[in-house]
């Protein structure tokens, strides 16, 4: 009986291994065809595909790159809306998160639709940016940690702001765009950003998660149209408001 059980106890983690191996994206076209040892799978590469002196980018497909490193030490960072043939549309996952020397100002150009999270986290010197007009996507924590970041202007095509995006910036106001694609503020988005004392809402947002503003300034006015989501919003959560037209 227990070699029968030792029998099927292997049997069990050789298919169970065939099975994590056959979810992983692994490919092994490459050893079969070359008749070689090479490993079946493919490993994603840590360098970037392409770089120049400032930056490296990661191809995601024919036409586009992501910015994936910085080489640079200028605290006055301007990303390049193209590089060779490619057009630039993803700030990639941390890419200036707590770098050795905080930068200052930072300038997307319009073909990004994208900031992935983290990418400007931590940067205790950041007070200016400048979003792209096309940009669709800000990242969970994005600008987390900016407390000198007092104002930043959102564009009509967001549609979505990740959880903790603002949080712990010295945001004082805010516009959140009218916009048909975003209809809601996630968790935490401005969590701790002491200095915000002013958010206008567009009616056509309608889902503002409960703890969107805390810890925020405790003269917070949440500014919106009559009857509006945002205006019923402040007076559950005990936030002033004011009628807009």
């Amino acid at each position: 009986m227990k070699r029968i059980l030792s029998v099927l106890l292997a049997g069990v983690l050789i298919v169970s291994t065939a099975a994590i191996f056959a979810g992983c994206g692994c490919d092994n076209k490459k050893s079969k065809s070359k008749g070689n040892n090479e490993p079946g799978y493919k490993v994603v590469p840590t360098e970037p595909d392409l770089k120049d002196s400032e930056f490296g980018y990661y191809r995601l497909n024919n036409e586009e790159l992501m910015v994936s490193t910085y080489y640079g030490n200028s605290k006055d960072i301007k990303i390049p809306s193209n590089f060779q043939n490619y057009k630039i549309t993803v700030v990639g996952h941390s890419l200036f998160n707590s770098p050795k020397e905080s930068i200052e100002s930072v300038e997307i150009p319009d073909t990004v639709t994208e900031v992935q999270d983290y990418a400007f986290a931590s940067n205790k010197n950041l007070s200016k940016v400048t979003l792209s007009k096309n940009l669709k996507v800000i990242g969970n924590n994005a600008f987390w940690a900016c407390p000198k970041l007092t104002a930043i202007e959102l564009p009509s095509t967001l549609k979505k702001i990740g959880v903790y995006a603002f949080s712990a910036t010295g945001l004082t106001s805010v516009v959140i765009p009218d916009s048909k694609t975003l209809n809601q503020l996630d968790q935490f988005v401005f969590f701790q950003s002491k200095d915000l004392k002013e958010v206008t809402i567009p009616a056509s947002l309608t889902n503002i998660a409960d703890n969107c503003f805390n810890e925020c300034s405790a003269d917070l006015t949440i500014k919106s149209k009559a009857n509006s989501y945002a205006l019923n919003y402040a007076e559950k959560h005990n936030y002033k408001s004011e009628v807009i037209s």
